[in-house]
């Protein structure tokens, strides 16, 4: 044999077509993986982004959370201000009205129970009264 052997040229030919497919499925392989690469990127960019948004929106609502909390402070501070003293002067008038209304009750108990004295005494003095009467009828009838 010699250094150079007669190639078909129909296997020449299927030889450069392969060759040639492969190189193009090499670039457009290439091209594939460089179109991937570029689609994560702007995937990871896009995420980056949103990412960076929703900070934002974090870091605003947290401040809007803070200036709430402030003003429920300020205003529960207020309300507490502005209803104490009124507070306090009912409470000092409850306790006034509960003491007197204590005296009052301990002065209609000592009327009461000299009330039932007195009725005890006019019950008392009814029956005597009767037993009087009954001995006078006893005389008078005697005396008919």
């Amino acid at each position: 044999m010699s250094q150079y052997q007669e190639v078909d040229a129909g296997q020449y030919d299927d030889d450069y077509q392969y060759n040639r497919n492969s190189q193009g499925f090499e670039q457009q392989s290439a091209t594939n993986v460089k179109n991937h690469i570029k689609l994560v990127e702007d995937l990871v960019a896009t995420a980056q982004a949103q990412l960076q948004d929703y900070k934002r929106e974090y870091e605003a609502l947290k401040q809007q959370l803070s200036q709430l909390r402030s003003k429920i402070e300020v205003i529960n501070e207020e309300t507490g201000n502005t209803t104490r003293p009124t507070l306090t002067s009912m409470l000092k008038n409850l306790k006034l009205a509960i003491s007197a209304q204590k005296e009052e009750n301990g002065s209609l108990q000592n009327q009461i129970t000299v009330l039932k004295k007195e009725k005890s005494q006019i019950q008392q003095l009814i029956l005597a009264s009767h037993q009087k009467l009954a001995k006078l009828e006893e005389q008078v009838g005697s005396y008919n």
